[in-house]
């Protein structure tokens, strides 16, 4: 018994079904590192904010009088480091962000303040306060610096 309409299968459909699998696959494959590497990249960008916002607020900590006065003492171009327990150590979720700071005074240069009522004479004591923040498990860092100038009395200013 024979059969006559049957014709010997080559197996080209199974060729152009592996061939399309295939691509398939390999379309799959890069869509899913994108969205890895999506992921990563918001990763990092909420990473630095993070420390951004450490540094920042361990300038504000910083930034009054009592460091200042600290860093007064020492001779110019010296640096004073800012006790650790002062400045932020701030749980976030990757780890903690953690600062270190230092206070410098300049040498006095002359004010840039020119209005009626100050001197020309005038001068300020310029300080120089430097802040590093880490986020601890990444390698998030960033420094800022801010500078803070006070108005010095002149010698010949009149006291009580």
């Amino acid at each position: 018994m024979k059969h006559a309409g049957i014709k010997k299968q080559q197996g080209v459909v199974l060729i152009w079904a592996l061939a399309i699998l295939l691509v398939l696959t390999f379309l799959g494959l890069s869509s899913v590192k994108k969205a890895n590497m999506g992921t990563k990249i918001a990763g990092n960008s909420m990473a630095s904010m993070m420390v951004f916002q450490g540094a920042e607020s361990a300038l504000g900590k910083i930034s009054n009088n009592n460091f200042v006065n600290e860093a007064s003492k020492l001779p110019a171009g010296q640096k004073y480091s800012v006790p650790q327990a002062v400045l932020p150590n701030e749980p976030v979720s990757g780890g903690n962000i953690k600062s270190k700071a230092t206070v410098m005074s300049m040498n006095p240069a002359a004010c840039p303040i020119t209005n009626s009522a100050n001197s020309t004479g005038t001068t300020c004591l310029i300080y120089k306060l430097e802040v590093e923040s880490r986020l601890q498990g990444t390698g998030a860092k960033t420094e800022h610096i801010k500078g803070v100038a006070i108005i010095a009395a002149p010698a010949n200013a009149y006291s009580n």
